[in-house]
């Protein structure tokens, strides 16, 4: 069984699959989510309007900027950051209609991201299509001094906020996007375990 199969708060994921009966359709992506739009958009595309937005990403081995746009001529928005992406979405959420259905792909944290901008306008995770893809890197919730830290990799990291060795669990928040990291050593001072990459 795959580490973390029985902790109930650990997000699943799976391969994004177009939704029928929608009044619309959008697609956020980023970096290497880029193989996961493409592999939607080779299903059979709805007839309901299409929208997708897509942050490229120059460290990713594949120009899929370039690719997307001659799979997907129309309602392709490229953008050159995540942040420009979020952006975009936020600008837009108030224009789509009830029972448009919503596509992610992309890290952990970027799905999250994502998330959090829907649910201020009600849409719950349920509802989302997610496809984890690329690094699997975790956003890391200090329980001690409150600080997130992303694209972590290892099994014990230092918060960048209080210093502290912490475990990264795998209890998943999601109102906070984040795994749990909890003092390794509180009960044994100075007794910190090797690190190990167990998130590459």
């Amino acid at each position: 069984m795959e580490r973390g199969y029985w902790i109930r708060s650990k997000p699943l994921y799976d391969s994004l699959v177009w939704k029928q009966k929608a009044t619309g359709h959008v697609v956020i992506a980023q970096g290497e989510g880029g193989i996961a739009v493409l592999k939607l958009f080779q299903q059979m595309c709805p007839r309901e309007p299409i929208t997708l937005l897509f942050a490229d990403d120059a460290s990713t081995s594949k120009n899929y900027a370039d690719i997307i746009h001659t799979l997907v001529p129309e309602g392709v928005q490229i953008c050159d950051s995540e942040q420009a992406v979020l952006d975009k979405l936020q600008a837009q959420l108030p224009n789509y209609l009830m029972g448009t259905q919503f596509y992610v792909a992309g890290s952990e944290a970027f799905i999250w991201d994502v998330l959090a901008e829907l649910k201020v306008y009600g849409v719950q995770d349920i509802n989302v299509e997610k496809e984890l893809s690329g690094t699997l890197a975790r956003s890391v919730y200090c329980v001690h001094c409150k600080t997130t830290d992303r694209d972590v990799h290892h099994s014990i990291h230092q918060c960048s906020g209080c210093g502290r060795h912490l475990f990264v669990r795998d209890h998943f928040s999601r109102r906070l996007g984040a795994y749990m990291g909890v003092m390794v050593d509180a009960e044994e001072p100075g007794n910190i375990p090797a690190k190990e990459e167990i998130y590459p």
